[in-house]
């Protein structure tokens, strides 16, 4: 999986940027997908594949990116406020320069006073679009991300809400639900489920709205997914759709992830050792091998499962259920991914365990155990039909 990062200079960073951005729009005016890091502010955007740097201004605190296969315009911008109370005004204040029409409205997210407007514009031509302020980690700065498309082109409408949902404005919540899904589906209260894992009957709970929240990212991200069919960036395309699943998904199992550590694993440190890793991933491993088999019954929806919806006794495919081992051995710390396949339309989960069995050789040359979620298998173990490592792509959830 390659891929490039831009980090984003404080220091001196009217002349750095200027540098730094001209030489990435000469190399990647054609092709650029990748993922937007600034270190210095603390934020980073997961956009799209195929967008291209159109244009930024000379102090290296807004950039502007076109696509060249559909009509989308992403304005990133930082600015500093020391006077303002609100991301909402931040927000509100730029929309007003463009005499943009929209409420903007105040909300947090991961415990950050954010905000948020769908909008409409006239330029050149009639726009709609959705746009979010947040502040970042400096003091009195914030980041404003402004998304849009013609009028006419509503169909534009999920690949704008996935560009904007993939800003991150903190690593820390790198991996819970985007700015527009936390906005659109805020928390209704717990409800509790159980799960029998390892012998062992687990109480946890989970919001009340996760699973409806989950699958709306689900439908998002495969609407995206499949303007990229026949793209010659389809790879990490569906690398990114995965990625994006992952991060609302996995981020509403963090009381179920902690419930199973909790009830599992410790026990299994007492009595297993130096071997209690293993027979942790083993026992999550069996556990999803069992679940219901159900694919989508139309080729418009996605297979994929949401995680909440599969811990509470939807069928699933492979891909969900690896997704779902990954999420849970990722938790505790335990570095793992999925492996996706084209030409075996199956998935796989691997982890950094070390134990005997089949393994594929990662990025970072660690050799990783693979996981097969669909026969009754123990790690290591694939069928030989699967062993070509070459067909295989990875995804990796730690970036």
């Amino acid at each position: 999986m390659t891929r490039t990062s831009m980090s984003l200079q404080f220091f001196n960073r009217k002349s750095i940027l200027k540098i730094v951005f001209f030489f990435l729009f000469l190399q990647f005016q054609s092709l650029f997908a990748e993922k937007i890091t600034d270190r210095d502010f603390g934020f980073s955007l997961d956009i799209p594949e195929g967008f291209e740097i159109a244009d930024y201004t000379q102090d290296g605190m807004s950039y502007f990116f076109s696509h060249p296969n559909i009509p989308v315009t992403l304005v990133m911008k930082l600015t500093e406020e020391p006077e303002a109370k609100s991301a909402a005004e931040v927000l509100n204040k730029n929309l007003n320069k463009l005499s943009a029409k929209g409420e903007t409205d105040s909300f947090k997210w991961n415990g950050t006073n954010c905000g948020i407007s769908s909008f409409t514009m006239t330029l050149d031509d009639n726009y709609f679009g959705w746009s979010v302020a947040a502040p970042v980690k400096i003091k009195n700065y914030y980041v404003v991300l402004l998304c849009y498309a013609p009028e006419s082109q509503k169909g534009c409408e999920q690949f704008i809400i996935s560009t904007v949902n993939s800003l991150c404005i903190d690593s820390e919540y790198l991996n819970t639900p985007g700015i527009i899904t936390s906005y659109a589906f805020p928390s209704e209260g717990r409800k509790a489920i159980s799960l029998s894992i390892g012998g062992k009957q687990i109480k946890t709970s989970l919001d009340k709205v996760d699973e409806e929240a989950s699958k709306f990212v689900i439908d998002l991200e495969y609407a995206v997914l499949n303007l990229y069919a026949n793209h010659k960036m389809w790879k990490e395309a569906w690398q990114r759709y995965y990625r994006m699943i992952y991060r609302d998904n996995a981020g509403r199992l963090q009381q179920p992830a902690a419930d199973i550590y909790k009830n599992l694993y410790l026990e299994l440190k007492k009595s297993a050792g130096q071997d209690a890793e293993i027979k942790y991933a083993q026992s999550l491993l069996t556990w999803v091998q069992n679940f219901s088999y159900e694919r989508a019954k139309s080729k418009n929806e996605s297979d994929f499962t949401s995680l909440p919806g599969a811990i509470s006794g939807k069928g699933s495919d492979c891909d969900s259920r690896s997704m779902l081992v990954s999420a849970i051995l990722n938790y505790m710390g335990i570095d793992s991914a999925i492996l996706i396949s084209r030409e075996y339309s199956h998935a796989m989960a691997v982890t950094d365990i070390p134990a005997p069995g089949q393994t594929f050789t990662m990025e970072n040359g660690r050799e990783y155990l693979m996981g097969e979620t669909t026969a009754h298998v123990t790690w290591g173990m694939i069928a030989q039909e699967h062993a070509d490592r070459t067909k295989w792509i990875v995804v990796s959830f730690d970036e």
